[in-house]
């Protein structure tokens, strides 16, 4: 029993001990980026490869502002670097960031990721190499969106296509540095990140056009319309008949009879002048410039009305009616759209659980046509865990809380200068703002404190708006009479004021005497 103990009890050790290796080599074997790339001051071009392929001849890239910089316009560009991933059941996550120095008019700023084969070279590759994914940020004419394409083959037909994200986030054009992050995890759950944020949310199975996997039932490419299927609902109604008083020739506009041209108005006058200011250049030559004339500046005597032959402004036509048209019926002979008749799709299969059957990659790449130069990327990762992409930006998202938090210091500057100008002149709502701005910074630190200076803040402001709109009744109007009387009642008064003081120092009259109530405060 003791020796029975003893191996059951060196079993679990053993067990224990193979637990911890087994949890040790999953969490650090698949949680460490497969490949990744900051692009600093040593000048090289940390792993990517230029391809040799004459697509990209003439292509200037270089280590500069910070990433990888696509120096000229009007190019084509071809770099890569190889790398060795595959999702094995986890999730896929891939991230960089592009700064558009120039903007970007017409081309992309999207990354492939090349498909892991035999024949795949960094130094030969071109715009044909089959990728498994190309996402990244497209603008030119109607197209401005962010790219995210899965290339998936058809077991059945053998067929490769191109799947498109639909209804995707548009692009970022402006000349800042945008972080780009896609996240495809086990469950085909598809997102889109920007600068940290999500900006899409969906699926591989249902966010794709077309979809990963095709429909059971497809048109009959050999089904063609009969030719006597009518398909207009509609038809101009056979009996009817242009109105004789119909007049097709009227015009849209004629002009207004009862305008009649302003006095002010100049006949004569042109509508623009010499500039009577306007004064020959010292350094001007008439043999090489030419003859000197002033420049042209619009004449004030037209201010009033206007210059020139006059003429009555267009009004509406009321008896414009255009050309005649036979109204709309509805046609008897309407058999409704015609539509091929529906057969088996022999190239049906079902894409199940995309996300675990992407194939391996073996190069992260670089292949755009761009009319806009200084496209920089940097901060390359690709693995399986979006911690640990983010955790590699932290320089980024650092450098984009400084930009932000310096954006707002500015506005906040530029703020305080146009309200000390206002406080200059004695402005009444600046000194509010600025008593609100205090109260905000209070209420940071002290919340209490804060509570007892708004109340009181809005206490000012109730009082101002209260003596700001009350409405004085005006004074009576005095006439001679009243100043005379006023006159007399004041003469009286003085006359009386003697009496009244020494009364008062004689102790005031009888109602003086009289006992008051006591006061209840």
């Amino acid at each position: 029993l003791a020796k029975t103990r003893a191996e059951c009890h060196a079993s679990r050790e053993m067990w224990l001990v193979g637990a911890v290796v087994l949890s040790l080599v999953f969490e650090s074997g698949r949680s460490e980026l497969a490949f990744s790339a900051s692009f600093g001051e040593d000048s090289t071009l940390d792993g990517f490869v230029k391809s040799e392929d004459g697509r990209y001849s003439g292509q200037v890239v270089s280590v500069d502002d910070g990433g990888l910089k696509l120096v000229g316009a009007n190019q084509h560009y071809g770099l890569a670097a190889p790398v060795e991933f595959a999702t094995q059941g986890g999730s896929l996550v891939f991230q960089y960031d592009v700064t558009l120095t120039e903007g970007l008019t017409c081309g992309g700023a999207y990354v492939k990721l090349l498909e892991k084969t035999d024949s795949l070279e960094a130094a030969s590759f071109d715009d044909k190499t089959p990728y498994v994914i190309m996402f990244g940020p497209d603008k030119c004419g109607a197209t401005d969106k962010v790219h995210f394409i899965v290339r998936q083959q058809n077991p059945v037909s053998g067929e490769w296509l191109e799947h498109h994200l639909k209804g995707g986030p548009k692009a970022k054009s402006d000349k800042k540095a945008h972080m780009y992050t896609a996240i495809v995890r086990p469950n085909d759950a598809l997102e889109i990140l920007i600068d940290g944020e999500s900006a899409f949310s969906g699926s591989l199975q249902y966010s794709l056009e077309p979809p990963l996997t095709p429909p059971t039932e497809i048109d009959d490419p050999d089904d063609v319309k009969p030719s006597d299927w009518v398909d207009e609902a509609k038809i101009n109604d056979p009996d009817a008949k242009k109105p004789d008083d119909w007049d097709e020739d009227a015009p849209r506009k004629i002009p207004d009879e009862s305008a009649v041209k302003p006095a002010a108005w100049e006949d004569d006058e042109p509508e623009t002048i010499p500039d009577p200011e306007a004064a020959r250049p010292n350094d001007w030559d008439d043999e090489e410039d030419g003859i000197w004339e002033p420049p042209l500046v619009a004449n004030p005597k037209c201010e009033a009305a206007g210059c020139g032959v006059w003429e009555r402004p267009m009004v509406d036509n009321p008896d414009f009616k255009g050309k005649w048209k036979p109204p709309k019926i509805e046609n008897p002979d309407y058999k409704g759209e015609w539509a091929p008749r529906k057969i088996p799709n022999t190239h049906y299969f079902e894409a199940k659980n995309p996300a675990k059957s992407l194939p391996s990659i073996g190069a992260v790449a670089i292949e755009i046509w761009t009319t806009n130069g200084g496209i920089v990327y940097d901060n390359f990762a690709l693995g399986d865990s979006p911690d640990d992409a983010k955790v590699f930006a932290s320089d980024f998202y650092a450098k984009k809380a400084a930009e932000e938090e310096a954006k707002k210091k500015k506005k906040l500057e530029k703020d305080a200068k146009k309200l000390e100008k206002k406080l200059e002149r004695g402005d009444f709502t600046a000194k509010l703002q600025l008593a609100l701005n205090q109260a905000v910074d209070l209420a940071k630190e002290q919340p209490t404190a804060a509570a007892v200076t708004i109340l009181g803040l809005m206490a000012a402001i109730f009082a101002f708006l209260f003596g700001a709109f009350r409405i004085k009744p005006p004074a009576p109007a005095a006439d001679d009479d009243d100043d005379a009387a006023r006159a007399t009642t004041q003469q009286q008064d003085s006359a009386a004021a003697p009496d009244q003081q020494a009364a008062d120092a004689d102790g005031g009259d009888d109602d003086d005497d009289d006992p008051k109530p006591p006061r209840d405060d």
